[in-house]
């Protein structure tokens, strides 16, 4: 079924407002249960468009793997009707990869069935890769119960081969709308029906269901607005990002709803580039003021900007040796772009959502993946509290005794990189308290990818309200913009002036262990 006009949409009626309080209720449940993050028993995932080469259209693919000791079983499917039927097991210290027909993949502006659902009877971890030939890019995708109602989009421009993002339906009868950006020359032709800039486009999505929207003026500040949470995917089709080259690639990542921006950020070069990184700094409200501070080659760094509208971005060019600590008044999304490749210099653009530091948590499992003609060289980027580096733990083993760490200014946090391994990997910690911001970055000749490993999306823009602790829940009970940073030993961890009120372990917890992870 579906509606379309370009009219703000009306009220809806009591039945749906009925539907929406049950929603609310089953969230509030399950945050009750336990940590709202990247890891998950459903999934609907899509893929965007892409550029086909060599006359060699290559099948997009997800990699599956986890953090349980016990076998996993994993089903895929498509919508009811279609073949598409898939079964498999992963363990610990292992990765399933599942490929799928060229025709899943969307085209252009176009409303079809072409989500496909994973389903697992245990936590999961998943990754969406949309690779031709030299033209990849990957994103992590979100468990269906951290998808929100809420979100802004963003591109790169100039677009070269078209900016894009795409709505994934998650349940029946899901009534979205986008107001399509203020941007000069847009038009978008669906279903006989032109809409230009800052029209509505409404719409009702099913299950399955897939809206890819592209054109090749900039989409970035598209507000889609739902009534059931849908994904969202957005990136271009394949685009030249800077002015070092002409090589183009895909970009995509599954974007944070609204609810889970933050206000703080870190960042980390792109590993071995001299070429410099370009941001972009996406509002979620009007008038929204950042700092950044940093360092570069141990030089101090300074930097302000203003966005004026909610939806709005401002872009800039860091050099590549920048860490740097982002602070901003009102929450915002950040992107970070690898540039095109410049000769000698093997790496092409990728699209990148920086985890704000609210979202940290405390382990990741994750796996690299595959190269059009052959391997990435794949590294970890990681941000971590200055006092506990020494506890990091890659694969279960301490970083090398040579690491190289940055300290980041006006925060206790250092940052680094190290190359890694084709294959699964996980990164944890010591100190349960201790979080850790990671991202996985991989580079080859002409291609590139580039994701955060994992991250919470608890919905820290909705107003904190405090909870009764569960021991390591992965919420902000105290509403003290930390999550499980207490220890549960009698003693102020955090020097809040409290004991105990917002714990990672243990005490009771081994009498009433937590849901979740």
């Amino acid at each position: 079924m579906t509606r379309q006009d370009n009219q703000k949409p009306s009220t809806l009626e009591s039945i749906m407002r009925i539907q929406l309080i049950l929603h609310v209720l089953f969230l509030i449940f399950q945050l009750a249960l336990g940590a709202l993050d990247n890891r998950g028993t459903e999934f609907m995932v899509a893929f965007m468009d892409n550029k086909i080469l060599e006359n060699n259209d290559i099948q997009p693919e997800i990699f599956v793997t986890t953090a349980k000791n016990k076998l996993v079983h994993v089903t895929i499917t498509g919508a009811p009707n279609s073949k598409l039927h898939q079964t498999f097991t992963v363990t610990r210290g292992q990765v399933h990869r599942a490929a799928f027909d060229t025709s899943y993949r969307l085209v252009q502006t176009e409303l079809a069935r072409k989500a496909i659902l994973i389903q697992a009877d245990d936590e999961i971890v998943v990754y969406g890769v949309n690779r031709e030939v030299f033209s990849d890019d990957a994103y992590l995708a979100l468990p269906t119960d951290v998808l929100g109602k809420e979100y802004y989009t963003l591109s790169y421009s100039p677009s070269y081969y078209y900016c894009l993002f795409a709505v994934i339906g998650i349940q029946d009868n899901t009534h979205v709308s986008i107001r399509l950006p203020n941007t000069p020359n847009l038009n978008i032709t669906l279903k006989g029906h032109t809409y230009q800039r800052n029209q509505w486009i409404n719409v009702t999505l099913d299950r399955f269901s897939t809206l890819e929207i592209h054109a090749i003026p900039d989409l970035t500040g598209s507000y889609v607005v739902s009534d059931k949470p849908v994904g969202v995917l957005s990136g271009n089709k394949k685009a030249v990002v800077g002015s070092t080259g002409n090589s183009r690639d895909h970009l995509v990542e599954m974007l944070l709803p609204i609810s889970s921006w933050g206000k703080n950020y870190a960042t980390v070069p792109i590993p071995e580039r001299t070429v410099g990184d370009i941001f972009r700094f996406l509002s979620s409200e009007d008038n929204t003021h950042v700092n950044i501070t940093g360092v570069i080659n141990g030089k101090p760094f300074h930097d302000t900007l203003t966005i004026p509208k909610a939806g709005q971005y401002v872009q800039k060019q860091y050099d590549s040796a920048l860490y740097s600590h982002i602070v901003s008044d009102k929450p915002i999304s950040l992107f970070q772009f690898s540039k095109t490749q410049k000769t000698g210099d093997l790496a092409d653009p990728a699209m990148i959502i920086v985890p704000p530091i609210e979202q940290y948590a405390a382990d990741y499992t994750f796996t690299t993946p595959k190269y059009s003609k052959g391997d990435y060289t794949n590294y970890f980027m990681f941000i971590v509290d200055s006092t506990q580096k020494a506890g990091l733990r890659l694969d279960n083993k301490p970083l090398p005794q040579n690491q190289h760490y940055v300290s980041i200014p006006g925060t206790n946090l250092v940052a680094g990189y190290i190359k890694i391994s084709v294959g699964t990997h996980s990164v944890s910690h010591t100190n349960p308290t201790s979080v850790i911001g990671a991202i996985l970055f991989g580079k080859a000749n002409l291609e590139s990818y580039g994701f955060p490993v994992g991250l919470l999306l608890t919905p820290v823009n909705t107003g904190c309200q405090t909870h009764k602790m569960r021991y390591g829940d992965e919420i902000d009970n105290d509403c003290d913009g930390e999550i499980d940073e207490e220890e549960c030993d009698g003693k102020d961890n955090d020097g809040d002036g409290r004991i105990d009120e917002d714990c990672t372990c243990c005490g009771e917890l081994l009498k009433n262990p937590a849901i979740g992870r």
